[in-house]
């Protein structure tokens, strides 16, 4: 049996073994996450207004560029909601190790408005490049092949999963609904993954149920997730190579 038959029936295992405890989080991950998808969401939109005001100094004056300044407000949080959306995880502990689906937070009208939205968006992004000329094509190029990004959008669900054992490190980021485990291999780290709660009341409780199966799992506090590649598993690993 090669490497990947062994990961395939580990995995069937993982899948089949008893929940001992399961939980779920909605939400962008770590506390600093969703600022940081706020002010990506604002760049964007801001994008292609300022460009115009660049190149066309007069550009306030024209109709088209409030048109075009309105659908770009509105791609703030088109970009935020369904570029970069919040995720909802929910999440099964087992004697093996933690499976869990992973699906963005997004109504399917949300999707089915998206997509009406972006052939707004492309029809909007032809007709200012002709109106300012070749120049604006640059900006409205960019802003046209995210439209047609946006046309296939559509809700997925994903399946994912992290083996435990007792070589596992829990790194238990404080004042974070955050636990990272990291599972030291041969030349690198077979398993590595960052699972999230809701509460740290979740997280301590997350906490208990995972020592109870995993007693010589060694549990780390850490005051921000960087921080763990201070600990001597990562030193070790470097070392190696």
């Amino acid at each position: 049996m090669n490497s990947s038959e062994s990961i395939v029936q580990l995995k069937e295992q993982l899948y089949q073994s008893e929940v001992i405890y399961r939980w779920r989080y909605t939400g962008a991950g770590q506390k600093l996450y969703k600022k940081v998808r706020w002010l990506c969401a604002i760049l964007t939109g801001a994008l292609f207004p300022s460009f115009l005001l660049i190149v066309e100094e007069d550009s306030m004056t024209e109709p088209a560029f409030w048109l075009f300044s309105s659908v770009s407000l509105a791609m703030i949080f088109v970009s935020r909601y369904l570029f970069a959306p919040d995720k909802d995880y929910c999440y099964h502990l087992t004697p093996m190790g933690i499976h869990y689906t992973e699906q963005d937070v997004i109504p399917e009208v949300a999707y089915k408005i998206a997509r009406g939205f972006a052939w707004v968006g492309i029809v909007v992004c032809i007709i200012v490049a002709f109106m300012f000329g070749p120049l604006a094509f640059v900006g409205a190029g960019a802003f046209a092949l995210m439209s047609f990004g946006m046309t296939n959008f559509q809700l997925t669900v994903d399946k994912s999963y992290i083996f435990i054992d007792e070589r596992s490190v829990a790194f238990n980021v404080m004042h974070d609904g955050v636990v990272s485990l990291s599972v030291p291999g041969k030349g690198g780290f077979e398993y590595v993954g960052d699972i999230y709660t809701p509460t740290l009341e979740k997280k301590a409780e997350l906490l208990t149920h995972l020592i109870s199966c995993f007693p010589e799992m060694d549990v780390v506090k850490i005051k921000r997730l960087n921080d763990k590649y201070k600990h001597p598993i990562y030193q070790q690993d470097e070392v190696t190579e």
